[in-house]
């Protein structure tokens, strides 16, 4: 299934009260949204926590177990992503134990891929009134009210869809931004939070974010580019093991000696003659 074969069913539309600590988990057997409108809480899966609050916006597939931490009041969706069972209209409740749940009961469980996985969107405002017309269509039935509500699904979904690619697209641009800082500035003695600072953002999301996308920490991939710059002048000057130290922002020569070891297995010097050797 694919973005534009979606002709969603809403099955089921309401503003809740929850009052919720209902972990240990439950499951839906349809797709589910779930706009909060006041409160704060927790909204639980098996291996993350995400913190809620007015404004934001989940969505989920059907069999995923999820669970709820505080006090919260929102919207909710339960839906289909085609119409091939809209003849099923009465919406089938979340179990509370994961054990009695039957798979065989899901209505579908086939999303385009870019909504495969759980999405969590903060500050969703712009969306809210949407969810409300939706709401209004089914609390309110018309003739054109399926039809519509269906439109107006396939409409936030395709929200969700572009407003997470962007964030996807930012995160990337940040990324490339900061190896670009990196290699401006390998002759710094730079911290985490100077890198941080730099930038904005707190050092742990900053740090977080560029260890998702590049598999290394801010210092693990700043120092990288001080040895990959120190390699360099190795090869191509004549400047002394200490000056070259001093040149990639290096207090000590015994601290720069010991990392270029640590990570290239030989001290300077010996990484001089066998460059020098390879080139004759």
């Amino acid at each position: 299934m694919t973005l534009s074969d979606l002709n969603p069913f809403l099955r089921y539309a309401a503003i809740q009260p929850w009052v919720l600590s209902d972990i240990p988990f439950r499951r839906a057997y349809d797709y589910r949204i779930f706009y909060i409108l006041e409160g704060a809480a927790r909204f639980v899966l098996t291996d993350k926590k995400f913190s809620i609050g007015p404004g934001t916006l989940l969505y989920f597939r059907p069999g995923v177990p999820y669970g709820f931490e505080g006090r919260v009041k929102g919207i909710v969706l339960n839906f289909d992503m085609t119409r091939a069972h809209s003849d099923k209209t009465e919406p089938r409740g979340p179990l509370q134990s994961l054990k009695n749940f039957d798979p065989t009961l899901i209505f579908e469980n086939d999303p385009p891929s870019e909504l495969q996985e759980c999405i969590v969107l903060k500050n969703a405002f712009d969306i809210e009134d949407r969810l409300r017309e939706c709401l209004y269509h089914f609390s309110y039935p018309s003739p054109c009210s399926e039809a519509l509500s269906s439109a107006i699904l396939k409409e936030i979904l395709c929200y969700l869809v572009q407003e997470t690619e962007e964030k996807v697209d930012d995160a990337a641009e940040l990324v490339g931004k900061i190896a670009l800082f990196f290699q401006q500035n390998y002759d710094r003695p730079l911290q985490n939070k100077d890198i941080s600072a730099a930038f904005g953002y707190h050092s742990f999301y900053l740090n977080r974010i560029y260890k998702k996308h590049t598999g290394m920490t801010l210092h693990q991939a700043f120092l990288r580019e001080k040895l990959r710059v120190a390699k360099g002048l190795l090869r191509g000057t004549s400047l002394s093991v200490a000056e070259v130290a001093a040149e990639c922002g290096f207090a000590e020569r015994s601290q720069f000696c010991t990392l270029f070891r640590k990570h290239t297995g030989v001290s300077p010097g010996q990484y001089r003659t066998l460059q020098k050797t390879q080139i004759k």
